[in-house]
């Protein structure tokens, strides 16, 4: 139901078709804090003129990651992001009207020739709604198998509109899809939800899974000071888990696994991230005495510390294709992921990584203990987990794809 844009397509090609295409790519997205999504852009806009495209990133939100686009040449633009609540549906309309304008704005001040959007929600409408009728395509990305909208994605003061909401969504997104480009899923699960929900037509679903820079990982140099910094015992052995402290990238699970996982008193669990779910982790790990776990919040050193590493772990309940677990990867770290939407799709079972099921403290634990308790068997993982992003999952890969995803589109676009 779905077709995946040319392994090896060189900028341009499509389904075997070279269409020679160089042209400016907007990608909008809700926010520049540190994320899973966010980082997918960063990779994305760096590897892009590479394969023949001009990109240009725009925000409702800045945030901490503005500075590492700009490093690499990008532009970013910030523009005036919504604040009336649709309970308010006068001040809420005249605000998107105010948005859809300063969108038509940019793409004509940047001669834009596709828009490619990320975490949007209701915005994602507003991106169709600014293009005029010869404008860019438009193509929207999903990045998680979970496509209804959420409780905690909503102020409290509106979760009562939470079922409503659900279905004028996902009725708004099969209807609009006519008009929308192309929808990007992220992995073959994403693809087959985005299949079930929205019912795109045939070849307006790309399929193109995250990538990272592989060379950003892997390096060895700074693991000793690393390791001193955190004041790890020289024998210690480091677990950590990079994600957002939300309920679904399964933090609550691990902690019921440690008491199980083989950890001996100078190993450290170093949990990268920050999110709503902090306080009441602090509170599990104060309440079991589980010394061993220790609460970094964001970091800007990620490949510094996965180098510094023996062991990552990834539990989350449910993803799209995450982008820790990749990095994680490409570090030549051992992995341990739960059998969900991406990991699986990323990790081959015993080979390069270690799959469990989402949810299970026994056999998170088990797999946690096994692995720290076999040396060699870690280093092989690790090395089948490097070798597996450098082949299938680098950002260059990754660009190519979107290259042909965009000429597609816009040869789709310009032929209608």
């Amino acid at each position: 139901m779905y077709r995946r844009c040319p392994r090896n397509a060189a900028a341009g090609e499509a389904d075997g078709n070279i269409v020679v295409m160089d042209g400016t790519v907007l990608h909008l997205l809700a926010n520049l804090d540190r994320g899973g999504a966010q980082e997918v852009v960063r990779t994305l806009v760096a590897a892009l003129p590479d394969s023949g495209w001009r990109p240009v990133v725009a925000t409702f939100r800045d945030g901490p990651l503005r500075a590492a686009i700009e490093e690499s040449g990008i532009r970013v633009h910030v523009l005036p992001g919504r604040t009336r609540p649709v309970t308010r549906p006068l001040g809420a309309l005249g605000e998107l009207r105010t948005l859809r304008e300063d969108l038509r704005g940019l793409m004509r001040a940047e001669k834009v020739d596709v828009v490619q959007t990320h975490l949007l929600g209701s915005l994602d409408f507003v991106a169709l709604a600014a293009r005029t009728g010869d404008g860019p395509a438009v193509l929207w990305t999903v990045h998680n198998a979970i496509l209804d909208l959420r409780a905690d994605q909503l102020p409290s003061g509106q979760r009562w509109l939470l079922n409503g909401k659900r279905a004028a969504y996902r009725f708004a997104y099969r209807l609009s899809g006519r008009w929308a480009d192309g929808f990007v899923a992220v992995s073959d699960d994403v693809a087959a939800a985005i299949t079930a929900a929205y019912r795109p037509q045939r070849d307006r679903l790309f399929l193109i899974p995250n990538g990272v820079e592989v060379a950003r990982y892997g390096s060895q140099a700074a693991r000793a000071a690393t390791r001193a910094d955190l004041r790890l015992a020289p024998d210690a052995r480091l677990v950590i888990v990079v994600a957002k402290l939300f309920a679904q990238k399964g933090h609550a699970v691990l902690l019921d696994a440690l008491s199980s996982a083989g950890l001996r008193p100078d190993d450290v669990v170093l949990l990268v991230g920050e999110g709503p779910e902090r306080a009441h982790l602090e509170g599990v790990v104060e309440a079991r005495g589980l010394g061993a776990v220790r609460f970094a919040g964001n970091r800007p050193d990620i490949p510094a510390l996965l180098a510094a590493s023996d062991l990552f772990v990834l539990p989350s309940l449910w993803e799209g294709l995450p982008m820790a677990l990749l990095e994680a990867m490409a570090s030549g770290l051992p992995v341990i992921a739960t059998d969900v939407a991406g990991s699986r799709q990323v990790i081959v079972p015993d080979e390069s990584g270690v799959i469990v099921p989402p949810g299970d403290a026994g056999a998170l634990a088990a797999a946690i203990g096994d692995l720290l308790a076999d040396d060699a068997r870690r280093s092989r993982l690790g090395r089948a987990a490097r070798q597996r992003v450098e082949a299938e999952f680098s950002s260059a890969r990754q660009a190519e794809r979107h290259a042909a995803a965009y000429a597609a589109a816009l040869a789709r676009r310009q032929r209608r």
